[in-house]
């Protein structure tokens, strides 16, 4: 008879944690390679960068005015409507539903925005080369819908694979901002917000940014100059307190030169005088809160006013699919007027939050030192 070998001879537990030991050895292997990947083809935009529209010609559009209609919307990259959840929110989804889901979304919305018949969109969350919305061109069909319209376009959130969640990632990424202009604008510049997250997690996450777009205003030498922002949302609050630091500084400085400042989009917190528990009743549970935060209290530049809808939410939580009364909602959408642009209206469409997690705010504002134009 053989003798026995020594691995006959192996207690079975040594040999399971042997294969053990393999496999998690397998994993960081494969886990560092997946981070040295990402570390090599991270995107790190520069603190400024200056733009041109992707569509439109500036020959065609009619000189700066002293008044604008002008409409913010999150978009939610139209895949976050009101059957989705998202795991960021808490959620189980990362994706959206279908395809069809997106596109069905996707002319919903360019349809709704065409109907406010906007001098100014800012328009946040807009896919243009993305796995999760199955590599669909949001901004061309903003384009097609919008050909008397410049549209203007800064890149947030680029990465060829976000690894997370590890069950279902996001995979590649490629999403923005888009401004879009009736009239003829002079500039366009992407600021890069301040404020990182930390290694390895900053490889993966979006790139916060502003976008100011400048055109002319009837006087001479003074502009309007539109910023559309976006800010951080999952944050403990340090980066989106960096992030207002930032865009109050260039806005004021701004505001200082002459010029007429329009600040607006998605805030991610919550405005000045909006009470936290405002629009009841909901049943989202505290743990799914985490986000919800405050424009702190003595932030607003002095003589400056918000433009926003006080009687509708804008936004609502996504940890599960939207209900009537089941979700959080809230007012994070809107504009801060410099002190010579006078609000006239301000209204947030009530859409039951069908197509996307954020409602359109449109406003009407006009210089509040200068006649309308047409008037005496």
């Amino acid at each position: 008879m053989p003798p026995e070998s020594s691995a006959s001879r192996r207690p079975a537990w040594k040999t399971v944690l042997r294969a053990a030991a393999l496999v998690l050895a397998a994993f960081a292997l494969l886990l560092g390679a997946v981070v040295l990947w990402a570390q090599l083809t991270a995107w790190f935009p520069p603190p400024t960068e200056r733009l041109s529209p992707i569509a439109g010609s500036p020959g065609s559009f009619p000189a700066g005015p002293s008044s604008l209609r002008i409409v913010t919307w999150n978009i939610g990259y139209a895949g976050l409507d009101k059957d989705t959840d998202f795991v960021m929110d808490g959620g189980r989804m990362s994706h959206p539903r279908s395809r069809q889901a997106v596109e069905e979304n996707l002319a919903f919305v360019v349809q709704t925005l065409g109907g406010f018949e906007p001098d100014i969109a800012f328009v946040q969350e807009v896919d243009h080369d993305s796995a999760r919305t199955w590599h669909i061109d949001e901004r061309a069909a903003l384009a097609a819908r919008f050909p008397s319209h410049q549209l203007w376009y800064a890149t947030n959130f680029r990465s060829p694979f976000v690894p997370f969640p590890a069950s279902s990632p996001l995979a590649s990424v490629e999403s923005g901002i888009v401004t879009l202009t009736r009239f003829a604008a002079a500039s366009g510049t992407r600021y890069q917000l301040p404020g990182t997250q930390p290694w390895p997690e900053r490889l993966f996450q979006l790139k916060r940014c502003g976008m100011l777009v400048r055109l002319p205003s009837p006087v001479p030498g003074r502009d309007w100059c539109l910023l559309n922002v976006h800010l951080s949302a999952f944050d403990d609050g340090s980066q989106r307190a960096q992030e207002l630091g930032f865009v109050k500084e260039l806005a004021t400085s701004l505001y200082a030169q002459g010029h007429y400042v329009v600040v607006g989009g998605d805030w991610n917190s919550v405005f000045p005088g909006v009470a936290l528990d405002r629009f009841q009743p909901w049943v989202t549970a505290d743990k799914d809160l985490f986000w919800v935060r405050r424009i702190p209290d003595g932030w607003t530049p002095q003589g400056w006013s918000w433009a926003y809808d006080a009687g509708e939410p804008s936004v609502r939580t996504d940890e599960k699919p939207y209900r009537p009364n089941q979700n959080y909602r809230t007012i994070i959408d809107g504009f801060l007027l410099s002190p010579n642009v006078r609000l006239v209206s301000v209204k947030t469409s009530n859409l039951q939050f069908g197509h996307s997690d954020h409602e359109p705010v449109v406003a009407q504002l006009q210089t509040a030192d200068l006649p309308v134009q047409g008037e005496p």
